[in-house]
């Protein structure tokens, strides 16, 4: 089988990929298949270039973000090199070789949806940082964190429209245009931020874990430790760390359910017995609540993958349902941190859960969203754990590379549980370094960097605006994380 040699889709960009398809697509004899060995290759690409997957896969594949799925699955499928070691055509019965069909084929154009757009992006916003808004508008005050929270909504909205319109001029991932802009360093910088902001979601998302199931079996009269329930983990996070292909671990039922449980629990406290005490300004801890916010806003790594997963006439509507749908989160924020805050008062836990009445309900919530979280740590340590062996240069594919790889991920989980396990006493604090130190970069510092460095010629008060956004970044990472550490340290064990 002939197919050119001439052009190099990894060296030449998006168009040489798309004309290597194209020659791949005037094959006169492609490769056969039989009918469900193609089916399951269709589907695990496209399970593969889902938005929430696509953006934890390795941050060299840039090009091929620029295909549609039916050019992504047919590049595949006809990459000649993928077939050598098959079978041979005479091998293969005469029913086995069924062409692709008009159906299959109108199946494998159907692109991401703009409903499904917003449901990925609800998916990258929404988590475990809900629940721990209501204590944090206890740390910041009534009146002073819904401002610091819309502050950080429009910073981070802002840094979003930074990095579509790097994206719009080189194409490729987060981490492409860190390269683009500041070479093999500013494409480092990302990945160790991904890395870190990785590890701090699964190191909360275990202490999270453990303390709502310490509670649980308190409930029930069994006292295990969080510390004990911290280490237990590990048991269940090895194994789920070796899956070598992960498809969507959906645990969104458990979430809406948990936090419908939550508001209506707390609309019935104020309404039998209305709002608690509250604090309009907390001067004490309001350093907390700033890297608690940047926390939950935390969704800029899925912005590409999603506007790259819709056509081109759909990409053009993105920039909108971006703004809609976090004006409507940070307006749904609001709401449900001050229904919280309200209803329980200063007594108000970090984990929200811990603070609603102790009954099957609460139990049930607590279960389902441990349950949920518990499923999401694999996908949360994903791309820490592919830039983690890209770095180390182990093999992608290698079959004989697999006891390594297994080492080096139970290595990764291990350190995940120890850092957890030292910051279990002070779970609020812990976020907001997060927040600060793993989440900041990303979110604020690097989007209006490369954009100033992509564009060659920008006004003065762009170059103004994005140099504010980056000492205004800058400085929420140096004076959040030192404040949080005077107190973590000055705290009581």
């Amino acid at each position: 089988m002939n197919t050119p040699d001439a052009v190099s889709p990894t060296t030449q960009g998006p168009d040489a990929l798309k004309r290597v398809n194209s020659a791949h697509l005037r094959i006169n004899n492609p490769p056969a298949m039989s009918p469900a060995v193609r089916a399951t290759i269709e589907e695990n690409v496209r399970n593969v270039y889902n938005p929430f997957i696509s953006s934890m896969l390795s941050q060299t594949s840039d090009q091929y973000e620029n295909l549609t799925n039916a050019q992504r699955i047919e590049n595949f499928l006809h990459t000649p090199a993928t077939y050598s070691a098959r079978r041979s055509v005479q091998s293969i019965s005469a029913s086995e070789l069924t062409p692709l069909t008009a159906a299959k084929r109108e199946a494998l154009s159907k692109e991401t949806t703009m409903g499904q757009a917003f449901l990925a992006l609800l998916k990258a916003f929404v988590g475990t940082g809900i629940l721990f808004l209501p204590q944090g508008f206890k740390s910041g005050g009534i009146v002073f964190s819904p401002i610091i929270l819309s502050i950080v909504a429009l910073l981070t909205l802002y840094a979003m429209f930074r990095l579509l319109a790097c994206r719009e001029l080189v194409g490729g991932s987060y981490s492409h245009i860190g390269e683009v802009a500041y070479g093999k360093w500013g494409s480092r910088m990302v990945q160790i931020s991904i890395v870190l902001m990785q590890f701090g979601f699964c190191c909360s998302y275990i202490i999270f874990v453990a303390q709502n199931m310490n509670q649980v079996l308190a409930y029930f009269g069994a006292n295990v430790s969080v510390g004990a329930l911290i280490v237990l983990q590990t048991v269940v996070y090895i194994p789920l760390s070796w899956i070598r292909y992960i498809s969507n671990l959906i645990a969104d039922v458990f979430i809406l359910y948990g936090v419908a449980y939550i508001l209506g629990t707390s609309f019935t406290s104020l309404a039998v017995e209305g709002i608690q005490p509250v604090q309009y300004f907390n001067p004490q801890d309001y350093s907390v609540f700033i890297g608690t916010a940047v926390f939950t806003f935390e969704g800029i790594g899925l912005v590409i993958p999603t506007q790259a997963s819709l056509t081109k006439d759909r990409q053009k509507q993105f920039p909108s349902l971006l703004v809609w749908t976090v004006l409507g989160l940070l307006t749904f924020y609001s709401v449900f941190a001050s229904v919280n805050y309200m209803a329980l008062g200063d007594p108000i836990q970090p984990l929200v859960l811990a603070s609603l009445p102790r009954n099957g309900w609460t139990l049930s919530v607590q279960c389902g969203w441990s349950f949920a979280q518990l499923l999401s740590y694999p996908l949360f340590l994903f791309p820490a754990v592919k830039i983690i062996e890209d770095m180390l240069q182990l093999p992608r594919r290698s079959s004989g590379q697999k006891v390594q790889k297994n080492v080096v991920r139970a290595v990764i989980v291990i350190v995940t549980v120890l850092i957890a396990y030292f910051g279990q006493e002070h779970l609020d604090l812990f976020v907001s370094i997060v927040g600060a130190v793993c989440c900041v970069p990303l979110s604020f510092i690097y989007p209006p960097l490369f954009y100033q460095k992509i564009m060659k010629h920008t006004t003065f008060m762009s170059k103004v605006v994005d140099w504010l956004v980056v000492f205004i970044g800058i400085g929420t990472f140096v004076f959040v994380t030192y404040s949080n550490i005077q107190k973590w340290g000055a705290a009581p064990l």
